[in-house]
């Protein structure tokens, strides 16, 4: 039989792997090696044994890991109450979703027989002095609270395809190829011979079974090959009856086994977990016995710990000391992220209101143009101010319906940003007209206004800033210089809803505005835009062209007033209109809106104030006359301090759990606008330097301060590893 043995570089791992071996069966050992790989050394060399290196939470990076195993033993967990507690979302993630995970996989794969490595301290306080497996669990850590949900989630999963088994272990003591002294016997016997003290913690009453390892290594080998009608969907306990020991008790008989060591009991009694074990369901199904007693594990101990140089205080023996220092090293260096789930760089915040009103849309007949868009235009004009707020179907049909409605065409020029998404200068190119860009401001990242004038020549149509992450460009200048030349100014809003420029809202004035909607925007219709004028006839010729330059919208000729005749082309348009289901969410997100805008403005505020003292990092710079809207929390990198670039940064961030972003690679740099346009990275050198130094960090409204304080802290491991000596 072919069996994967999931860390089986682990304690009890390398132990079970030996086993199989001796069995005659092939095994496929998976494990990160955390505490190195010496425990497997023995192993190379045998034809039967394949060793594959990797963490059980990024299974898609082994993706033949499966491929011909017959029975998995799924032993490799965040294991022990101290390693846990120091991150219960992180043992969450280890023991409860990889395990589901991985029997979801084993199910696809067609894999029958899964093991999984359970604990006693499920069993946590007892409800009884005598504890089996139909018991009642009552676990009072993190640790048995996550096996047991593990043990939950594969035994749901039992099917004619699939059979799970559960193997709650008892302590496990004596001597390993990966040994641990984090083990309550072998820390004991550690303490005696070298300290020649024993120290009991939560008084010494509290019961615990004990078990061998390799008689527990023995005893998952027998699961592992039980036929099924014995094993499949059921629990064992494993250890022996006669080896259940009060602390205390357990303690005054190690200490009897060596001369002169003295027992330190503390009068704290913050330990809650007892439990007294009954094994026998083991012995009668399966006719397994123990054949390790206490003794034989003192001896083996004793021996061991003869050697002066062996350390057994060392952080390699500790589960808990070796998780400190993994959780500040680097992934791509073998250490633990340190966000325990992934935090994206940005969510919609949606909830059961959003549901109701698509429901209710739904339910209403009416999905396109109709009265949920005319109440989002109305609600969404008071917000920002504006006389007339067109919704379309996004921020790229705004912009380009602008653009139509200016006439720009072939030979015409639009004056622009280069630190900005494709859709500015796309739909710009698309129009038969060239992007001009102009470079930026180094400190907030908008388009700089003296630079503009030079740039204007007799073709330019319009002008187009972008209000960067939220961030107002300097909008009376741009004015002055576009007002002097009587170029229409339109502005790239998509990050801005919120902004204020010297007290007035983005979009309560100027010639036009556009805002994007997009799933991750500060408010969200799934996708749309509108545009924000302030000029009547703007407004409805840009609703037309919106709507194929018909005379009237669907609402209009099918609606329940509507009076039946047709409709006339006025001019040839688009099909850009936002639809009433879309709306519909967007009306129940500005209802929301101040409690999102005040959450990114406290994020934003908190990541400033956190960061401050990062010196490899550069924090926005936010000029004294605008608000900002916060839509992006982007930093500079000072590559000049660091060895790396700002990808790997990125990368390194990303194994951290972390998500980021780049806003934005200028389009200047792009291999098309090159060939295209000419530009040149010299030609505009602040837009260049920010293209390679420039991450955005997550942001938004549902992030919770842990989540903030695990990128935080992210940012500073993997930049602490980054830094130039």
């Amino acid at each position: 039989m072919q069996v994967l043995v999931t860390g089986g570089g682990g304690y009890l791992g390398c132990c079970l792997v030996a086993e199989l071996l001796g069995r005659g069966h092939r095994v496929r050992i998976f494990d990160r090696f955390c505490f190195g790989e010496e425990s497997v050394e023995s192993f190379r060399t045998s034809k039967e044994c394949e060793i594959v290196k990797g963490d059980v939470r990024r299974l898609q990076e082994r993706p033949g890991l499966l491929d011909g195993v017959e029975a998995i033993a799924h032993l490799a967990s965040l294991s022990n109450d101290p390693s846990c507690d120091l991150n219960p979302d992180m043992a969450h993630d280890v023991n409860v979703e990889s395990t589901r995970e991985l029997a979801s996989l084993a199910i696809q794969k067609g894999v029958r027989r899964f093991l999984l490595a359970s604990s006693c301290v499920v069993y946590g306080r007892g409800l009884f002095d005598w504890l089996d497996e139909e018991s009642p669990t009552n676990p009072v850590s993190t640790f048995g609270a996550t096996k047991l949900e593990a043990e939950r989630a594969i035994l749901s999963m039992n099917s004619d395809y699939f059979e799970p088994m559960v193997a709650r272990t008892a302590s496990m003591f004596g001597v390993s190829p990966r040994m641990r002294f984090d083990l309550a016997v072998n820390q004991m016997v550690a303490s005696a011979v070298r300290s020649k003290k024993i120290t009991i913690v939560g008084g010494g009453r509290q019961w615990r079974p004990m078990v061998h390892v390799r008689d527990a290594a023995r005893a998952f080998a027998i699961l592992l090959e039980t036929p099924k009608e014995h094993a499949r969907a059921q629990v064992f306990n494993v250890g022996s009856d006669e080896n259940n020991f009060q602390i205390l008790h357990l303690a005054q008989r190690i200490a009897q086994a060596f001369s002169e060591v003295a027992l330190e009991v503390p009068k704290s009694d913050d330990d809650l977990r007892s439990y007294r074990v009954h094994f026998g369901k083991l012995g009668e199904r399966l006719d397994f016995e123990c054949r390790y007693s206490l003794d034989d594990g003192l001896r083996e101990l004793r021996e061991a710990l003869q050697d002066p140089a062996y350390d057994p205080l060392a952080e390699p023996f500790f589960n808990v000391r070796r998780m400190r220092r993994l959780l500040s090293t680097p992934v791509d260096e073998g250490g633990e992220p340190v966000a325990p789930r992934f935090i994206p760089l940005a969510r919609p915040s949606l909830g059961e209101e959003e549901e109701q009103a698509v429901v209710d849309t739904l339910r209403s007949g009416w999905l396109t143009t109709g009265p949920k868009v005319q109440i989002f235009e109305r609600m969404f004009a008071e917000i920002v101010s504006a006389r007339y707020v067109v919704a379309t179907s996004s921020c790229t049909a705004a912009l380009h319906l602008c653009l139509a409605h200016l006439n720009v065409g072939p030979g015409d020029e639009v004056i622009t940003s280069p630190l900005t998404w494709a859709s500015t200068g796309n739909t710009i190119l698309r129009m038969g007209a060239k992007p001009v860009f102009v470079d930026i401001c180094p400190d907030t990242l908008n388009l700089d206004p003296a630079k503009l004038e030079s740039a204007l020549t007799e073709r330019t149509k319009a002008i187009m800033p972008v209000h960067l992450a939220g961030q107002p460009c300097d909008m009376d200048a741009i004015r002055r210089v576009a007002e002097r030349r009587r170029v229409p100014v339109i502005g790239d809003a998509a990050h801005a809803l919120g902004a204020a420029y010297k007290n007035r809202p983005v979009g309560s004035d100027g010639d036009f505005t556009c805002f994007s909607f997009y799933p991750i925007k500060n408010v969200t219709t799934v996708e749309g835009g509108v545009i924000a004028v302030q000029r009547e006839s703007d407004a409805e010729h840009l609703r037309r062209l919106a709507t194929n330059g018909m005379t009237s919208i669907a609402w209009n000729r099918y609606g329940r007033s509507a009076v039946a005749g047709p409709a006339q082309v006025m001019e040839p348009g688009f099909k850009y209109h936002m639809n009433d289901v879309g709306a519909a969410i967007g009306i129940e997100q500005l209802r929301k809106f101040p409690s999102f805008k005040a959450a990114r403005r406290r994020l934003a505020r908190m990541y400033c104030s956190v960061l401050s003292d990062l010196d490899e990092i550069v924090l926005p710079k936010v000029r004294d006359d605008v608000e900002h809207a916060w839509h992006l929390m982007i930093v500079r990198l000072r590559l000049d301090k660091l060895i790396k670039s700002r990808d790997e940064i990125a990368h390194e961030l990303r194994r951290e759990n972390i998500g980021t972003g780049v806003h934005f690679y200028g389009l200047h740099l792009h291999e098309y606008y090159q060939k295209t346009l000419g530009n040149r990275p010299e030609d505009l050198p602040h837009a260049t330097a920010a293209s390679r130094e420039i991450l955005s960090l997550p942001l938004y409204p549902l992030m919770t301060d842990k989540n903030l304080h695990d990128v935080v802290e992210a940012l500073k491991k993997v930049l602490a590893h980054a830094k130039k000596k």
